[in-house]
């Protein structure tokens, strides 16, 4: 690691450094993933039609998208430590607002913050991966992608009978607690990273910069924005953060559709998450061992195309199709990942590819949520949504057979 590199905090444990990481893993999807299962009864309670949930739907991607676009600079700028434990605190006050009794402000004021906290982590996780653990970096992105999808499950799983019990209001705001915690584990990571800082100062090093690695033979310049494979690992994680979105928005409605119950759908919900989690732990090593990530793209989208038409043609057999797209969902949010890591060759080259990654794929994501919410009401049925995500499944098959390629970005 070259002298302008930030450097990994000083004097704490390898399994230490590992904890922490996950914890911010669990920390990334939660407060989102409950909000599905309890959709129609957040409408019915504050009056909110189809196309304004779907909006509400959206929010999430939308500030990822946006916070993705600058924040690998403020990372950058702040150091990783520091960009990430802010980030932890702006969640835990989002989730805190979304829960008060304030009807659609509170609402979606708190939604917005809690996006955007979200998008720190997401953007700036991927970067602490490539910094702390170079030679591992699909088995240790599949397991913080295994801890975020598990978290996820568990929160659209327990949604509906806690709401039942304690209220929805209740339901989305118990997930600050843990995020305030975490931000206090994290804490111990930003005193490692300072004690750092102070030994790169003493020897004469300056403070940390922006990586000025030159850009590789055949590369069209030093910009991300110029690069073809980091605007196909962009269209990738785009085309399967859409997808994803989308299902975890309207999934347990298109579930009631067909005569399930709302609990039900939560559950089934949650099990479409968390199936997620053993498509984490086994596709994690076998990219590892690839020689390039294009035959599990292939493999794990023939795999989703199967689910969605199954979900279409073969509704009453739901509880399976929920966990094969589960499966393959939870294997390409791992690839996506994966290739932000992959493709990059130092920590800067990963934070900045994974700022334009995730902020232009999850800008266009969030469209999914939107136009689905939006397609429905107009013909009040859920099958032209899924026979648009098989579509996606397809043409996100494709891109990933050029983004799969081992290539580097810059």
């Amino acid at each position: 690691m070259s002298a302008t590199e930030e450097s990994s905090p000083r004097g704490l444990p390898q399994l230490l450094m590992i904890v922490t990481v996950l914890i911010v893993a669990a920390n990334l999807r939660p407060a989102i993933t409950a909000v599905g299962p309890l959709i129609e009864r957040i409408g019915e309670d504050t009056g909110l039609g189809p196309a304004a949930l779907g909006l509400l739907g959206a929010i999430p991607a939308l500030g990822f998208g946006v916070v993705a676009l600058f924040i690998a600079a403020l990372g950058r700028r702040w150091g990783l430590e520091r960009t990430i434990f802010i980030s932890l605190l702006l969640l835990g006050l989002g989730t805190l607002l979304r829960s008060l009794p304030l009807g659609a402000f509170s609402l979606f004021a708190g939604t917005i913050i809690l996006s955007a906290a979200i998008g720190v982590g997401n953007v700036l996780v991927p970067a602490v991966v490539k910094r702390d653990f170079p030679a591992r970096v699909p088995v240790m992105t599949g397991l913080y992608t295994a801890v975020l999808v598990g978290c996820a499950a568990v929160a659209s799983g327990t949604a509906v009978p806690v709401a039942a019990a304690k209220g929805w209001e209740f339901t989305l705001g118990v997930s600050a607690i843990f995020a305030l915690l975490s931000a206090a584990l994290w804490g111990v990571r930003l005193k490692g990273s300072r004690r750092t800082g102070s030994a790169t100062a003493s020897r004469g090093l300056g403070t940390m910069v922006p990586d000025p690695a030159p850009p590789a033979s055949g590369s069209h310049g030093g910009t991300m924005w110029r690069s073809a494979v980091a605007w196909q690992v962009t269209a990738y994680f785009a085309l399967q953060s859409g997808i994803f979105y989308l299902m975890l928005t309207w999934f347990p409605a298109i579930q009631t559709s067909h005569g399930v119950t709302e609990a039900a759908a939560g559950f089934w919900l949650g099990a479409y998450q968390a199936i997620g989690i053993l498509a984490s732990l086994v596709v994690g090593p076998i990219m590892q061992r690839a020689q390039d990530q294009r035959a599990v793209i292939v493999v794990l989208a023939g795999i989703m195309f199967l689910g969605v038409l199954g979900i279409l043609f073969f509704p009453v057999a739901m509880p399976a199709w929920a966990l094969i797209v589960g499966f393959a969902s939870g294997g390409n949010l791992l690839a996506g990942l994966t290739l932000i890591s992959m493709r990059a060759r130092t920590s800067g080259e990963a934070s900045r590819l994974s700022g334009m990654a995730q902020g232009v794929g999850y800008l266009l994501a969030a469209v999914g949520p939107l136009l689905a919410g939006t397609l429905f009401e107009f013909t009040g049925s859920w099958s032209p949504v899924l026979c648009i995500i098989a579509v996606a499944v397809v043409v996100m098959a494709v891109v990933g057979l050029f983004a799969g390629r081992r290539v580097d970005v810059l």
